[in-house]
Parts: C-alpha cells; structure tokens; sequence
C-alpha cells in the first residue's frame, strides 16, 4: 500500500470530519465480494505462469461518506481490503479518498478520485484519466477497470454552462499486462531486460484537464481538452547500436476533443471525437511511439421491450502520417493498419420479476481480425446478494492486436457480492 502526499491530506481531512458528523450527515457501506476466474482449457502453458487459475480473491469494500448539515462540506473515502490467493498476498487498496467544498456555483474536490469523461463503453477518447486493464483482462468487475487519481478538481456552473478543470500533479500510468497470470504479444522477446521510466515528479510534467459541457433542451454537449502523457508506454530499445534491454516509457500527448448526446426516435445517440497530438511524434518517423490520432465513435441505445436493452456502437482510430511510419518500421516488426475500426454490440434482458440479468457484449475490429465476447448471467439472491457467472473470450487471426493477442487468456469468472 502507497499513499501521496496528496491522499494523506484528504485521509487528514477526512479524520477531521468524522468527530462533526454527527451535525451533518454520516453514512458508512460497503460489500464483501468474491471473485474467481479459471482459464478455459487449452492454453500452451509457459514456465512460470499460473495457467489453471486468471483471479482468485475476496475483497472486503468500505466506503464512508461525510457531510455538513449545510450541505457545503462532505468527504468521502472508499477502501478495499483484498486477499489475492494467486499471490499469497493481502493489502489495502485506497480507490478513493477526497474532501468536497460546495459553494454555490463553485466546487473544489481535492484527493483520489475516479473520473470518467466522454460517452464510449470500453473505449476512450477524451476519458484520459488512468484504466487497469489487468482487471478487465482477468475477470473482475467492471468497476474495477478505472484507477482513481490524485487530484484537484475545480468545477464552475453558472445556469448557462459548466466547467471542470482537473490538475493531476504525479502521473498515474494505466495498469497493463507484465507477466503471469496473462499472456499477451511481446514484439521483443529476446530483449530480456525491462526497465520502467515515469515522467518525473514535476510541475511541468502535471497533467491538466478541462471540460466545458453545457445542455441544449434533451441534449448536451461538450468540448474537453488535455496535457499529459500516453497512459500506455511505448518500448524503446537500449542502446540503438546494439540493444540490451527494453525500456517502457510514457511519452507527452495532447487531447482535444468534443461529444454530443440525446434523444433521436426510440433512443439515445452519441457522438464523441477527438484528435490526440502526439508531441514526440508529430512528424510520425517514430515508430516506437504513436502517430497523431483522429478517434471517433457514433452509438446508438434503444429499450427493445419491457426489460430489454441494446447499444451499438462504432469506433475508429485514424493514424496520421502512417507512410512515414510504415517506411520507419524496423524489418519483421508487425505494421499497424492506418484505420482501425471497432464495433460493438451490448443486450441485456432482465428476468423474474428483474432478479435474473442476462447479459451478453462483443466488440469486434474488422480491421484487426479480432473479436472479444463476454456473456454473462447475474441472479439477485436477495436485495443485498447477488452472484454472477460469465466468459471473457478473445479470438483473432494476428499475434500482435489488441484482442487477437490474449487469445490464451480465455476464462470462465465467477462473482458473489453481499452488499451492507
């Protein structure tokens, strides 16, 4: 466990309040939840890896939350307490910890807080806030696809528009695959070496956010924009002459982008877009880091009939400069296509008396050759339990795409949440 500077002042804010709830309001929930996944049979087991079990934990979740009886003071904390079978090992997982100060029309939250911006399901544009795609990779909820960030969060809103600005002093990388329990394409194995190198802890390096939204009668649109760096690192091969190690690093990018949601027909339609301005790479002859980026998705979601649902979705990504790019290609180094595209497809249907969800989600790249499904049963036991089965499955053609490459990884989880 590791806390900030900057959590261990919310945690001293949030020990300040505690004695004062009793003027305002205090409210203390949480769950206790078991997770399982077991990989589906057939994976060429490597030494070293774990191939019989992706996840095996139980987590007990406590979440606090504070409040002045005004109403202009409130604190929040939720704190994960796990056990990882796989590991042997147990911890402290701080997901959020932040104190809120309401004034009106102005707002300042301060601490570790998740941010989820833009319209996209399982993919991001202008949501450029830190993921954990090992959790999504081996079978935990959702939920647990987005990290918090240790931040502040200035917010503005006047009856006519809203604005947010988010500064994120140290950068919080996404969470990505680095060995067991996963398998996943290594475009330099013989380079056995690894190194990791973050931006460093300075104030020209602290990402900020902004984001002006505002509605238009049933809709509402928004404009966002981004300094920061590339949450998934690129590899640089050390030294060029001759390489003897492969270093994972995050180079600076920029975002701009905009969205627009509302009701058309029998449903609700969403656009976003967004242009991500590679800084290192805008002439795109780097290879090793991404090209400027066009990104864009349309969606639509409909209520079939009584307890039925389904979204659709549209993605593609339009690398820049890609013949500078293909001629600075390494020989033998797989080539990325100039547009990529992914759909996707979400149903859900509720059942007795809406206490059984069956669910089912497959997003697929035309492009790449790849597909993933997730199918998914979730009975209700009672109003706090409820316990739920699925398969996260990846296929593909190509060693090297995004679902192609985890192709081993297939499993079967299993969940139970008892919620107090």
């Amino acid at each position: 466990m590791k806390f900030t500077g900057l959590t261990a002042i919310v945690a001293g804010v949030l020990t300040m309040l505690a004695p004062s709830a009793a003027l305002g309001g205090a409210d203390i929930h949480g769950f206790l939840q078991g997770n399982y996944a077991l990989r589906a049979a057939g994976a060429d087991c490597p030494p070293g890896f774990d191939c019989a079990f992706m996840r095996a934990e139980e987590r007990l979740d406590l979440r606090l939350d504070l409040a002045s009886e005004d109403g202009r003071a409130a604190a929040h904390a939720r704190v994960d307490f796990f056990h990882d079978a796989l590991r042997g090992a147990a911890g402290v997982d701080v997901r959020e910890a932040f104190a809120v100060v309401n004034l009106g029309g102005f707002s300042a939250r301060l601490g570790r807080q998740t941010i989820t911006w833009g319209l996209g399901e399982l993919v991001f544009i202008n949501d450029v806030f830190p993921k954990d795609w090992v959790a999504f990779l081996t079978g935990a909820p959702l939920e647990y696809l987005k990290l918090g960030s240790d931040a502040l969060l200035l917010g503005l809103y006047p009856s006519w528009l809203s604005f947010e600005v988010i500064a994120v002093p140290i950068f919080q990388p996404d969470r990505v695959p680095s060995g067991s329990p996963l398998f996943f394409f290594d475009p330099m194995p013989a380079l056995s070496t690894r190194m990791v190198e973050k931006p460093a802890v300075e104030f020209e390096n602290a990402q900020v956010a902004a984001r002006l939204y505002r509605s238009l009668g049933r809709y509402e649109a928004a404009l966002y924009a981004s300094r920061g760096f590339y949450g998934t690192p690129a590899g640089r091969p050390e030294p060029a002459a001759a390489p003897s190690r492969l270093v994972f690093f995050h180079p600076p990018r920029n975002t701009y982008g905009a969205s627009f949601q509302g009701p058309v027909a029998w449903g609700v339609i969403s656009f976003e877009a967004g242009y991500y301005d590679s800084v290192d790479d805008r002439g795109g002859s780097n290879p090793m880091i991404d090209n400027p980026e066009v990104r864009g998705l349309a969606g639509y979601q409909i209520e079939l009939w009584d307890d039925a649902s389904a979204g659709v979705q549209y993605y593609l990504e339009v690398m820049t400069m890609h013949d500078r790019y293909r001629a600075a290609l390494p020989p033998g180094m797989p080539a990325r296509d100039q547009y990529r595209h992914v759909t996707s497809l979400r149903f859900r249907q509720f059942l007795l008396h809406q206490t059984l969800q069956a669910g089912f989600f497959v997003m697929g790249s035309p492009s790449d050759e790849d597909i993933f499904v997730n199918p998914s049963v979730r009975y209700h036991v009672a109003d706090e339990l409820w316990a739920e089965i699925g398969g996260n499955l990846f296929f593909g053609k190509k060693a090297h795409t995004f679902f192609g490459q985890f192709e081993d990884n297939n499993h079967v989880y299993v969940t139970a949440r008892f919620a107090f």
